[in-house]
């Protein structure tokens, strides 16, 4: 009996390995008890640094599409998976912002004096470490 019992397991085995996936790891949306892969976490606060870099402390630009978007197409995900179109997005939407839009984050209505949109800059670069810090990020390659 036994013998018919891991007969009929071991011939399941092959249809449970062809169903098996292997993880996804270019999106960034999980399902509860999914474990979450890190790889691309910190993408955000790194854009938000290249743009402080540049809009406040005074850093030559530097096209962010080539540094992110070849950070995300070394770790496997390419055009098209959700990270990729997601930091795609990011990257328009951070080209295209202003110190002020920044400041505002996600509410555009939000009246902001030029002092406040400073204030708000100042308080940033200060908790992201100083421009210093901003300065050396901003040339550095992703990943070091």
């Amino acid at each position: 009996m036994f013998r018919y019992f891991l007969g009929a397991a071991l011939a399941c085995l092959p249809l449970v390995a062809a169903n098996a996936q292997s993880a996804n790891f270019c999106r960034n949306t999980f399902t509860p008890n999914e474990p979450i892969e890190s790889q691309f976490m910190g993408l955000e606060y790194a854009l938000v640094m290249h743009v402080l870099a540049e809009k406040y402390c005074g850093v030559e630009t530097r096209p962010m599409r080539p540094r992110f978007l070849g950070y995300i197409e070394k770790g496997g995900c390419n055009p098209g998976t959700e990270i990729y179109t997601d930091v795609e997005a990011a990257i328009a939407k951070m080209e295209a912002a202003s110190l002020r839009s920044l400041a505002q984050g996600e509410n555009p209505k939000l009246a902001m004096s030029n002092g406040e949109v400073q204030e708000w800059a100042s308080a940033a670069m200060k908790e992201l470490g100083g421009c210093d810090v901003l300065k050396r990020a901003h040339g550095a390659e992703l990943g070091q």
